[in-house]
């Protein structure tokens, strides 16, 4: 409706505002069409056919209001909108990117939250009060563990040496084992600690020694493979000794730098019969073998040196040093081009041997060459060499 405003001024102004007549048509209920003209105060109005009378509402001085609908846009279509309208500026590797770094930032996001949900004050308390009690109980029964391990060792020793006094090597074997395990647990080093680890070594020889000499394995060996083949003689030595203990004497080479040799290859010709038998091994513990003996010194009243004694041998004219070693026997092969048997012993078993009434137990006894000073001086020597002698 036009002119509303100053309608309205006028009647509030107390001056009357202009109007403009609203004609209006509307049907009677018996089907005849009345016409009339809507003014500024109430009418009756009457049918002309059947005289029905009608109310008719005066005009209203202010319009009627006009509702305005809004289009809401959604996130989607704003967000669908906004990557239309950038991608008219970008490149396809450029939205790529940006979208890529959009979803790493929102995963990122969602963890920090979930790590965050994870990790309450309340939860981080209790778990630092258990740490501290798993801490201290760990610390007590450490201090409990050294404390035991430590009288565990002593006792231990002492009933495996009651034990050789009676030459019982299985008991022995059993009280130095865990004497040895004691002084792994306390990371003992000392003299008495590394002789009880020696002790065990040897004792497990003497428990698992080869129960035929080299030249019974060989004959032995050669008559399987005469009569079937080279496979059943190798697999035959596998299933009856390998894994089993071996005590030698030999010549070896000191390494020249024992610090960084991890191991020294030792090889020993041995004739049986008409089939020679090579005996071959890397063993690590070849590089603590000293490369050369102590110098004598002069005595103070300036008389000549003493000779060397009894304790320390000599290199040979080849450079090598005789020792007496232990190891396990791992493979025996028959070599075609050499024909010959190749005994292989563990290098991981290998170790040098320090006790004389062990060794003659396990059937090294004195002779010629090496009378028992000359045995007793070489073992003192070796246990020099592995820290097991103060």
């Amino acid at each position: 409706m036009s002119g509303w405003l100053s309608r309205a001024k006028g009647a509030l102004g107390g001056r009357e505002a202009e109007v403009v007549l609203e004609p209006i048509e509307f049907a009677c209920p018996c089907g005849h069409k009345i016409e009339a003209t809507r003014g500024p105060v109430f009418q009756r109005v009457l049918c002309t056919d059947c005289g029905e009378r009608f109310f008719l509402l005066p005009l209203d001085v202010y319009p009627r209001p006009v509702m305005k609908v809004r289009k809401v846009q959604s996130p989607k279509s704003a967000e669908t909108t906004k990557t239309k309208s950038s991608s008219k500026l970008s490149t396809p590797t450029e939205i790529a990117s940006a979208r890529m770094g959009i979803d790493l930032q929102a995963e990122l996001t969602t963890g920090l939250a979930k790590v965050r949900t994870q990790f309450t004050p309340l939860r981080l308390i209790v778990l630092s009060l258990l740490t501290v009690i798993g801490l201290t109980g760990w610390w007590q029964w450490n201090l409990a563990a050294r404390s035991s391990a430590e009288v565990d060792f002593k006792t231990a020793t002492e009933s495996g040496m009651a034990a050789l006094q009676k030459s019982d090597f299985v008991e022995a074997a059993q009280h130095f084992s865990r004497a040895a395990t004691a002084a792994d647990l306390l990371h003992r080093t000392d003299a008495p600690a590394e002789q009880a680890r020696q002790m065990h070594r040897q004792l497990t020889v003497l428990n698992s020694l080869l129960t035929r000499s080299l030249i019974e394995m060989i004959e032995a060996a050669r008559a399987t493979r005469l009569r079937e083949n080279v496979l059943a003689a190798e697999s035959e030595f596998a299933n009856l000794h390998a894994g089993r203990w071996l005590v030698m004497q030999s010549e070896i080479a000191p390494p020249a730098d024992p610090v960084k040799s991890a191991s020294v290859p030792w090889e020993q010709r041995v004739q049986i019969f008409d089939e020679p038998l090579i005996l071959t091994a890397s063993l690590p513990v070849f590089s603590k073998i000293q490369a050369t003996s102590p110098v004598p010194t002069a005595t103070p009243d300036a008389s000549p040196a003493d000779p060397l004694p009894p304790g320390v041998s000599a290199l040979n004219d080849l450079g090598q040093r005789e020792v007496v070693f232990a190891a396990q026997v791992e493979s025996l092969k028959w070599n075609a081009e050499q024909s010959a048997w190749v005994l292989t012993l563990k290098a991981s078993s290998g170790f040098l041997w320090t006790d004389y009434g062990l060794l003659l137990a396990a059937g090294l006894p004195p002779d010629e060459l090496h009378t028992e000073a000359r045995l007793r001086a070489m073992l003192t020597e070796q246990s020099g060499w592995i820290g097991a002698i103060e």
